[in-house]
């Protein structure tokens, strides 16, 4: 370890926190221009659209978290890595009991997204078991597994939906309360349906109608965090009714709106916390 590259949060009290209102720092670590913190997110935080001047390698340790990417939805799941590149505009939803994550800020980074599944979660543990590493020896794995994490990103860079493919998606988008059915939309963009459901799933690893519940699910979410009305949240958003809505975000975030709603509410402090126990 060199002493000079690499200062953690007991040895430097002074370290700058989590963005605020994005959560609790727990622990962090300083080395060779970049930082890895481990982060608690409070219950059902919903932060709205931003972007961060650093990029970013995020692993889900614990409870959940959804973010929208423009058209796209990102389901964290546990240990597998995310990145983001910075300026990338964003919104972040954490579930009913909240979640710790370890997070990479970086100078840059041109990749969004998520590697394959397999390889996301060998990258993602690869990342947390550095940060766990003995105190001697931390910094020495953490240059390595970084740069690991790094190669594999640039290697496994997603591969760019056709055009047509992304026509019907942004179709399905742009209409979430009363949405194109499958048929519909195949003529739209040209293909038979079987190969419209086919690529889409390749390309985004869910359905069409998966796609629609999940976003719906994501914007429903966004209402209940600025006081809208559960009926009318329902009805905007395109469920068939507020039971309906109920049952899809219970499912999704673990709890039922009400809930989920009274738990927005818990202030969430930001501050460095030390080194947790772990």
């Amino acid at each position: 370890m060199r002493p000079d590259t690499a200062t953690s949060s007991q040895a430097q009290r002074g370290a700058a926190p989590c963005v605020a209102g994005h959560g609790t720092v727990l622990d962090e670590l300083r080395i060779d221009g970049f930082r890895m913190v481990w982060v608690r997110h409070a219950p059902g935080l919903a932060i709205d659209r931003h972007s961060h001047d650093l990029a970013k390698l995020a692993v889900l340790v614990a409870g959940g978290a959804t973010e929208r990417i423009g058209q796209e939805l990102i389901e964290h799941r546990r240990l597998e890595v995310v990145a983001r590149e910075r300026f990338r505009a964003h919104e972040n939803q954490y579930h009913a009991h909240g979640a710790c994550s370890l997070v990479v800020e970086l100078a840059d980074l041109d990749v969004t997204g998520q590697l394959p599944p397999a390889a996301a979660r060998a990258v993602g543990r690869q990342l947390v078991a550095a940060f766990r590493a003995p105190r001697g020896a931390r910094a020495r794995i953490v240059r390595s597994v970084t740069r690991e994490a790094l190669a594999a990103l640039g290697h496994g860079r997603p591969r760019r939906a056709p055009a047509w493919l992304g026509h019907a998606r942004e179709r399905l988008f742009e209409q979430l309360a009363n949405p194109p059915r499958l048929g519909e939309l195949a003529r739209v963009v040209g293909v038979h349906p079987v190969h419209l459901a086919q690529a889409f799933r390749q390309h985004w690893n869910m359905t069409p109608l998966g796609y629609v519940r999940a976003h719906r699910v994501f914007r429903a979410v966004e209402l209940i965090a600025q006081g809208m009305a559960l009926a009318d949240i329902a009805a905007e958003v395109g469920f068939a009714d507020q039971s309906h809505m109920t049952r899809a975000i219970a499912r999704a975030r673990q709890a039922p709106p009400g809930a989920l709603r009274r738990c927005m509410h818990v202030p969430n402090a930001v501050q460095d916390a030390g080194r947790a126990d772990r």
